[in-house]
């Protein structure tokens, strides 16, 4: 063989290489984008067939509500058509009401847009776009209603019937084509978490030398925790054992938050005890703890429960030795007991967690008996996100309209529905201001290929197929930067004014002119919007910061108000919720990042300490004893709700005279001690100011 055959065939080798490389890294996206084509190519004919007047908007639809996984488009695809028929009926209700008064129709309609942008932000996953959907419905079909009260009906109809023929393609192509079910994303999610937290757990050395690695990691958990209950929810509408399996999942998700929430207080219990030299106490512990982890990775499901039922006796036996030894004066009984009672707890918790880990992933048609734990997920979100959520909504909306009005500017109505629906659309994104920016420059690139499509191309489609090719390259370019995280704001901008201006109908016309109009009105919709993201966005301000170190504080004050019953489950939800934008968007590099991941692992510790001091306290006979464990959560409570110097030393007191006389309560007094503990070792977060001007310890009490 020459050498030039040789070269050739190496080259032909590692190109085919390469070409396995990328079907691998990329097939998923690259099945996803065909179905995308194929499903607006299939909406466009049956809207020609059907003779719909905008077969753009079948289109739409079907970008927005395709995605990867069949269940993820029925739970979009539901919602979608619920904000479409809401938003539909209000149309027609405000346009009929207010057809002689358009500035009444105006403020209705901007109080209504922000009313639906408030509970967009305050709901989760789908059903926050629900209400995203049925506010800016109203400037897609209650404008046009408005400005010709004859045709409304006919408007909304149309509207519906557009939406709902979106709907059919994109869920018929995603269930035909090569389907992708969700369940299988769940069980691998699942999978690799419970895999990742046993690695997280281990405690080997390199982890006790990277803190900062660690708490990344807790921030990790936390979005895993809101993407699971995310795809939870959604995969009730793939199947009929979708609400089994929900209810399973939710139970897992629980077991998860609770498991992890102690091995955190066990962390924090170990930190302190290393770091105040008692090491006899913090190697005896270890050892069980060690016992415990690997039992948790091993084969045999029987294991971790067979060293949970040794362990009391084994604990026993090493407070003994631990008194006898020559070190017993630089240990302390309390510490060991604290922490024996929260290794106890662990090795409970991490049992539910694994047999109901074991379930979800065997598919099993029933939960085991012994797996009963009451499982809400609570959504918390800082009322301050809503209101100026609700507040740049209504006043994007105020603002193109009175220039629409102003300007007596035909396509000031594109500037009006653009800016209304960029307005709604991100303002649940973590970061809205960078994907608004990405969506104005996709929307410019968008015309620009809408105008090429319709000049160049679409004026020599003499049937159906080219009409499909002259649109195809468009729509993959849009569909494919949709796939990738870092373009998916482009992708939707190119694709959404694509659509919206490549004069897309049965009979080809085209308006250089009303496209030139139409486009310019879009963009300064877009631009309108993108302003009042810059004015009136606080969610990565220092200010917001704040807020949130608030919203967290007031998570451990409910811990010690709230009735107990669910309390725990709306304590861990509800503590992660508060983060689920700060975990997306920040990756702790700067102090204020990680003076919030401190204020998290405080609320963490202190809060969960607090419920399970109100449980062991409901056995509690004495009158007394319980009156003084009653006034340390009354403190503790006054601490978090305005933490200052004078709080902080009266929880203290408080704690450690409620210590005394508990002596007899393990249960109790473990609590108690891990509260002290916490409070002492957070001092300068629980009182900033102070111990910046005065940086002395307060006292102990001892």
């Amino acid at each position: 063989m020459s050498d030039i055959a040789s070269r050739r065939q190496s080259w032909l080798h590692h190109l085919a290489q390469a070409g396995v490389i990328w079907i691998d890294n990329h097939g998923e996206n690259l099945l996803h984008v065909s179905k995308i084509l194929i499903a607006t190519m299939l909406a466009l004919g049956l809207s020609l067939l059907f003779d719909l007047s905008k077969p753009g908007t079948a289109m739409v639809t079907v970008i927005i509500v395709l995605q990867p996984r069949s269940g993820l488009v029925l739970a979009k695809g539901f919602y979608r058509f619920i904000g479409t028929v809401i938003g539909v009926i209000m149309s027609i209700i405000l346009a009929a009401s207010f057809t002689q008064q358009p500035v009444l129709f105006l403020a209705a309609g901007a109080c209504w847009v922000a009313l639906c942008t408030a509970g967009s932000t305050i709901f989760r996953n789908f059903q926050s776009y629900a209400f995203v959907l049925a506010g800016y419905t109203l400037v897609i079909v209650g404008l046009p209603a408005a400005l010709q009260p004859d045709q409304a009906f006919d408007i909304a109809m149309t509207r519906l019937a557009e939406v709902m023929l979106g709907l059919l393609c994109a869920g018929v192509v995603s269930d035909v084509l090569f389907p992708k079910h969700l369940s299988d994303v769940l069980l691998l999610t699942v999978r690799k978490r419970f895999a990742d937290f046993k690695t997280f757990i281990a405690l080997d050395e390199s982890s006790a030398v990277s803190r900062p690695v660690r708490e990344r990691m807790v921030l990790r958990f936390i979005g895993e925790v809101i993407s699971l209950e995310a795809l939870r929810t959604s995969s009730v509408f793939e199947s009929a054992a979708g609400h089994l399996q929900s209810l399973q999942l939710r139970q897992l998700n629980n077991a998860f938050m609770t498991a992890s929430t102690t091995f955190h207080s066990l962390d924090q219990l170990f930190g302190r005890l290393q770091a105040s030299g008692k090491r006899s106490t913090l190697n005896a512990l270890m050892m069980e703890y060690k016992a415990i982890v690997r039992a948790l990775s091993s084969q045999d499901r029987t294991q971790l429960k067979q060293i949970r039922n040794g362990l009391p006796q084994r604990l026993v036996a090493l407070r003994r030795a631990l008194a006898a030894s020559i070190d017993s004066a630089a240990s302390d009984p309390l510490d060991f007991d604290s922490a024996t009672e929260l290794l106890t707890r662990f090795a409970d918790e991490l049992l539910i967690y694994a047999r109901i880990h074991a379930v979800v992933i065997q598919a099993e048609m029933h939960m085991a008996d012994d797996v009963q734990l009451p499982a809400h997920y609570v959504a918390r979100t800082d009322p301050t996100l809503i209101f100026t959520s609700a507040l740049r909504a209504a006043i994007g909306f105020g603002i193109s309209s009175l220039f629409w009005i102003q300007t007596g500017w035909v396509s000031g109505a594109d500037a009006v529905v653009m800016a209304t629906v960029v307005s709604a659309l991100f303002a649940a994104a973590p970061a809205p201001v960078k994907i608004v920016r990405q969506f104005m420059i996709g929307a410019a690139l968008g015309g620009f290929f809408g105008f090429l499509s319709a000049y160049y191309l679409q004026s020599q489609a003499e049937n159906f197929t080219m009409l499909c090719i002259a649109l195809a390259p468009f729509i993959l370019i849009g569909a494919w930067l949709t796939t990738t995280r870092k373009y998916s704001g482009i992708g939707t901008g190119i694709l959404l004014f694509f659509f919206t201006y490549a004069s897309i109908g049965s009979n080809y016309q085209f308006d250089m002119l009303e496209l030139l109009n139409g486009m310019a009105g879009g963009l300064i919709g877009v631009a309108i919007a993108s302003v009042m993201y810059q004015i009136i966005d606080p969610s990565d301000s220092r200010w917001i910061k704040r807020r949130l170190a608030r919203a967290l504080r007031f998570q451990v004050v409910e811990a010690c108000n709230r009735p107990l019953p669910g309390l725990a489950g709306r304590f861990e939800s509800g503590t992660r919720d508060l983060l689920s934008r700060f975990a997306i968007t920040h990756s702790l590099d700067n102090e204020d990042d990680r003076g919030i991941m401190t204020w998290l692992l405080s609320v963490l510790e202190i809060g969960r300490a607090v419920i399970q001091l109100r449980q062991e306290a409901l056995s509690v006979d004495d009158p007394q004893i319980h009156a003084r464990i009653d006034d340390s959560i009354y403190s503790i409570a006054r601490l978090f709700s305005r933490p200052n110097q004078t709080r902080l030393r009266a929880a203290l007191d408080s704690v450690l005279a409620t210590i005394a006389v508990c002596s007899d309560m393990p249960g109790v007094l473990a609590n108690l001690h891990l509260m002290r503990g916490a409070m002492l070792e957070r001092v300068t977060v629980l009182t900033p100011a102070e111990t910046v001007s005065r940086p002395t310890t307060p006292s102990t009490g001892n």
